[in-house]
């Protein structure tokens, strides 16, 4: 029970931490532009409601310019969209630690790669590079198009059944798809995962967001006080359980029993026996792997066949040239070679990414002093903030039609004159996302098999997207499909 002694202590205590924070970063205030909210909150509470972040940062952004700070609670943050900048951040050695509300991660997934701080961080990332290296992923090409086919099954009872959320039946097949070329077993094989189980992904997903934003609420102790603990425990304690009961097989074996050492359980597992790894090391890592596998890579099919439902026109271009590679619809494979050469498929999945970019937002924080390129001195232990949605949508790079669908932003001779850290939907740069290899080649065969079979079409109006930050892009409002099968 917090007793009115209890509050006035965790008021003084705030309000000492944000003015010894104002003194310690007091330089930020006078050099760089950007609004710093209330004392102890900062805009906080402007950013409260997932639907408002977007919203408030394009706000931001167009009265300060490509680069501010903020204040986050009593942190100071560093916010840009400038290519220049983020080139400067994601390749410097002193900017290698995620930003402290990533703490949100550890604490549903525990200790793994997508977290881990330096130079725990570069250890980890050489030991598990082999599990996403090329070699490792074409050998999953035939796992691909093995499970792309058993989507077109579960789509096929969808044709002509009028408009309808593909969103569920996607992310139940893209977990599966992660679960079994990251781990070797596939959620499928010990029944569908059930609609609970996506719901309390749905809820853990908008725990973690209102930690993002209201940082205070990493404590326990202040998320039962604010009413959001049950919840989010009960989400987190039956996500981990229900990665952990997929393991299971995998750890009891002795190295000699892992064959495929390049599949990333098998590669976790005999790094366990040998000493390196300890059990909950390989949970931990398992439960980051696949999370972050499986909803990107559903929004992101769903989110390419909505556009493509928008403007049929790139839609038809697409199914042309996958009916010069596929001439007879069914069960034809995707090669890796294929993968390479459907060059318009490419373009429209790039400029699907570029829209309605993965995870909008990505975090970084100072180790120690950077001096960025433009002469901006960030001292140690700064929070960044970089803004992909908004770089992928700014005018001065992508011209007048930026916050429109067009695959031609991505022809070569209109790449040209672009700065390269003004595409990142994997990020770049030291810390790259060590799956974006396994993302392309799944999301290209998944898009190839449905854009051949079927054709798909929505009443839904693209300039009446609503977007939510969840960690990852969501729509306040998902667009419905309607679904008609190809005649050939």
């Amino acid at each position: 029970m917090f007793t009115w002694q209890l509050w006035c202590t965790l008021f003084c205590v705030l309000w000492l931490y944000f003015l010894w924070t104002l003194c310690r970063f007091y330089s930020l205030i006078f050099t760089i532009p950007g609004p710093i909210g209330y004392p102890l909150i900062g805009v906080a509470l402007k950013v409260r409601r997932r639907e408002d972040v977007l919203k408030i940062l394009k706000n931001f952004l167009d009265r300060y310019g490509s680069f501010l700070i903020t204040w986050l609670g009593p942190i100071p943050s560093f916010v840009t969209t400038d290519p220049q900048l983020i080139q400067d951040i994601l390749n410097s050695q002193n900017c290698l630690d995620k930003a402290n509300v990533y703490r949100v991660v550890n604490d549903v997934a525990g200790l793994g790669l997508i977290t881990a701080k330096e130079p725990h961080w570069s250890v980890l990332r050489k030991m598990l590079n082999p599990a996403f290296g090329l070699n490792a992923l074409t050998s999953l090409v035939p796992t691909f198009n093995a499970e792309a086919n058993s989507l077109l099954k579960m789509v096929e009872p969808l044709v002509d059944s009028g408009e309808q959320d593909l969103l569920p039946l996607l992310q139940n097949f893209s977990l599966n798809v992660a679960s079994q070329t990251t781990m070797g077993c596939g959620v499928n094989e010990n029944g569908n995962i059930e609609s609970h189980q996506l719901l309390n992904i749905s809820n853990l997903q908008e725990s973690m967001t209102e930690i993002f934003f209201s940082p205070w609420l990493i404590s326990r102790t202040l998320r039962q006080l604010f009413g959001r603990e049950d919840q989010y425990f009960k989400a987190k304690t039956e996500i981990r359980g229900f990665i952990n009961k997929l393991i299971e097989p995998t750890l009891s074996k002795v190295s000699e029993q892992l064959k495929d050492k390049n599949n990333f359980l098998n590669l976790a597992t005999d790094l366990k026996n040998r000493g390196i790894f300890t059990t909950q090391n390989v949970e931990d890592h398992s439960v980051q792997i696949v999370f972050a596998a499986f909803e990107t890579t559903a929004n992101t099919v769903a989110y390419t066949l909505m556009l493509l439902a928008m403007f049929p026109e790139y839609q038809e271009k697409a199914f042309e040239e996958l009916c010069s590679f596929f001439p007879k619809s069914g069960d034809f494979d995707v090669s890796y070679s294929d993968i390479k050469n459907l060059v318009y498929l490419d373009l429209i999945l790039n400029e699907s990414m570029r829209l309605l970019t993965p995870v909008p937002i990505v975090g970084r924080q100072t180790m120690r002093d950077v001096r960025l390129s433009n002469g901006i001195f960030i001292p140690k232990g700064v929070q960044i903030a970089i803004d992909i949605f908004h770089l992928h949508r700014d005018k001065k790079i992508w011209g007048e039609n930026a916050e429109t669908f067009d695959p031609e932003h991505f022809l070569p001779h209109n790449l040209q004159e672009k700065h390269p850290y003004s595409f990142i939907p994997f990020t770049k740069g030291i810390r790259n996302c060590i799956g974006w290899r396994h993302a392309l080649i799944s999301i290209k065969i998944i898009l190839a098999k449905l854009l051949r079979t079927y054709k798909f079409s929505t009443s839904y109006k693209f300039e009446d997207l609503d977007f939510v930050e969840d960690l990852t892009l969501k729509f306040k409002t998902v667009p419905l499909l309607d679904i008609q099968r190809r005649d050939c």
